[in-house]
């Protein structure tokens, strides 16, 4: 469990651990440098023999998790944030799955804690579509996928290195699969602006992730970002004609209207007909927010700040061995 500046969730989350019908584990709490009070709040639970505190030393998230890894015992890895909380059988859930399923990697569901009507239409995005891929918090791999194969997570990636850590774990031939039994619950974003910053952070993952892993940068996307740049772009085109400013509502409008559909169908599968509107509002400032943090980030390696990352191919070596070279 890494931890930064989580006083508000921390304890609960630990003390969900702590709750679990499984008792089979060690609980390794990673504070990155907290300012916030959480070391104090994480200290208190560590005269419980299941629970170890680690100082991390602010050098990012991957850091973070990686120091845990070197810190934990088990075979199993579950990797939580400090504002997620495991339902009651969630362990008991998770190791029954590892056997059931012969995998390496297992995601679990992500339910929100929080009891607010946007929190609620970015669960429903979240976890009631047809899922892919294990990535967030409530992910759990065997140490042999992540450690002794995949090498652990990737120090040199800001954002993003959880979906790096999967799709390299994928393609070592690693079974990977969704269970929805395995139950959690985290904080989402409560407000159209912190829903935005978190894309816009996700956005620059995804940058990153798409000079590791080409294949995620889908036509469709490259469609999506060229339209909705055109769409941004299109008031300058009043510098020639103003009544061409006329195109950017319409190019605009279209630009919502195409997550009408999807949105549609979504409330209807939950029966939640009246999230319709918002989930289309949620889609479209992802969009938005995963465009901007993806040009703010190329643009970060266009003037020399952030340097190109490599293409990750299965017989390289493994990535924690790259780290700093």
């Amino acid at each position: 469990m890494t931890c930064y500046n989580k006083s508000n969730t921390i304890a609960d989350c630990i003390q969900s651990v702590l709750e679990q019908d499984f008792q089979d584990y060690e609980l390794i709490v990673v504070d990155d440098v907290s300012t916030d009070g959480s070391s104090e709040i994480i200290n208190r639970f560590c005269s419980n023999p299941k629970v170890k505190m680690v100082k991390a030393f602010h050098e990012g998230i991957s850091a973070a998790k990686n120091l845990g890894i070197k810190n934990s015992q088990g075979k199993m890895l579950l990797f939580l944030d400090g504002d997620t909380a495991l339902n009651g059988n969630a362990l008991s859930e998770l190791s029954s799955s590892f056997i059931k399923n012969k995998a390496s990697c297992i995601g679990g569901e992500v339910r929100a804690m929080n009891d607010n009507l946007l929190a609620k239409c970015i669960e429903l995005t979240q976890n009631d579509v047809d899922r892919r891929l294990p990535f967030g918090t409530n992910v759990a791999y065997s140490r042999e996928s992540v450690k002794e194969a995949a090498g652990g997570f990737s120090e040199r990636m800001e954002r993003g290195e959880d979906v790096d850590l999967f799709l390299r774990v994928e393609k070592l031939e690693f079974k990977c699969t969704i269970d929805s039994n395995v139950k959690a619950k985290t904080m989402h974003p409560d407000s159209f602006s912190s829903f935005f910053k978190q894309r816009f952070r996700w956005g620059m993952g995804f940058a990153q992730l798409a000079e590791r892993h080409t294949e995620v940068f889908t036509p469709r996307i490259k469609f999506c970002f060229v339209f909705t740049s055109f769409a941004l772009l299109s008031p300058l085109l009043a510098l020639i004609n103003e009544k061409l400013i006329l195109i950017f509502p319409v190019l605009l409008g279209l630009d919502v209207l195409r997550f009408v559909p999807p949105a549609v169908r979504l409330s209807r599968k939950t029966k939640k007909k009246r999230y319709s509107p918002l989930i289309t509002e949620l889609r479209f400032v992802n969009s938005l927010a995963y465009l901007l943090g993806w040009l703010y980030w190329k643009t970060l390696e266009l003037v020399g700040k952030r340097a190109k990352l490599k293409i990750f191919l299965p017989n390289s070596q493994p990535f924690s061995q790259e780290t700093n070279s």
